[in-house]
């Protein structure tokens, strides 16, 4: 499992359309939100796993809407560094 994206939701009318197909809005011209099935994403991921990817966005891809990880565009994205406390 790369994503854990299971289909996408009209916001207005709840209606269901489909997450590997170019959506624009809904029937009623309402955005579509992405759903993800969350339970699957806990029961199979753990933190440590996540802590041990590389420090990019796509440390968390079970929760992004690319479905492959041949999908995957990046721009050189990262973490924010940790920041210092001034004592």
């Amino acid at each position: 499992m790369f994503s854990a994206l299971t289909h996408l939701e009209c916001a207005r009318t709840g209606g269901r359309y489909a997450a590997d197909e170019v959506q624009g809005t809904s029937a009623v011209g309402a955005p579509l939100l992405a759903r993800y099935d969350l339970q699957r994403v806990a029961a199979t991921v753990t933190r440590e796993e996540i802590s041990g990817r590389a420090a990019t966005l796509w440390r968390y891809h079970e929760l992004l809407p690319v479905q492959s990880a041949q999908r995957v565009v990046s721009l050189g994205e990262g973490t924010p560094p940790a920041r210092e406390c001034a004592a």
